[in-house]
């Protein structure tokens, strides 16, 4: 007989989430890797865009990092935003890592739900975000394109394999 996934859920990230969401990081994007400085720095600039997918033990299985943003300008790789680029015209989902326990349970379907709530209550009509890995079949079910031709400039670090994509709401 097969154990039961434990329960999980949504919830907003506090500031001593932050090295949790960093370690989770750690194992999930080993060849995107970004310092917790990079998630202090969104949570400090924009905190109703970061949350954390717990356990009932406690444990962060995931975290989803979204704020406000420019399509010309998006983050480089591991560089921590000093600010939120201005004027803003799209909302930046700047990282949805889970867990390989949580994979296959909906709780991606339910951060970019969240995302999307979030955009419109900020008033943007468009989400843009940065496809690293083999995760762009996952986005174009999402409803995500490529913006223009999607390339993205070498120095923001993100690999040959990544693209830009966007999402009209």
């Amino acid at each position: 007989m097969r154990a039961r996934p434990a329960p999980m859920r949504w919830r907003a990230m506090k500031a001593d989430d932050v090295s949790a969401v960093a370690d989770v990081a750690t194992v999930i994007h080993l060849d995107y890797p970004e310092n917790p400085a990079v998630f202090a720095a969104c949570f400090a600039l924009y905190p109703a865009g970061c949350h954390i997918l717990e356990g009932d033990d406690g444990r962060v299985a995931g975290y989803l990092v979204s704020h406000p943003g420019r399509l010309d300008t998006p983050p480089v790789l591991d560089v921590p935003l000093k600010e939120l680029p201005e004027p803003q015209d799209c909302y930046f989902l700047h990282d949805l890592a889970l867990g390989a326990e949580t994979r296959g349970r909906g709780f991606a379907g339910q951060a970019v739900d969240m995302v999307i709530e979030e955009a419109r209550r900020g008033g943007f009509d468009r989400i843009a975000l940065i496809a690293v890995g083999d995760a762009h079949g996952f986005w174009a079910r999402q409803g995500f394109v490529p913006l223009g031709d999607g390339l993205l400039d070498p120095a923001k670090g993100y690999g040959v394999e990544a693209r830009a994509l966007i999402r009209r709401l």
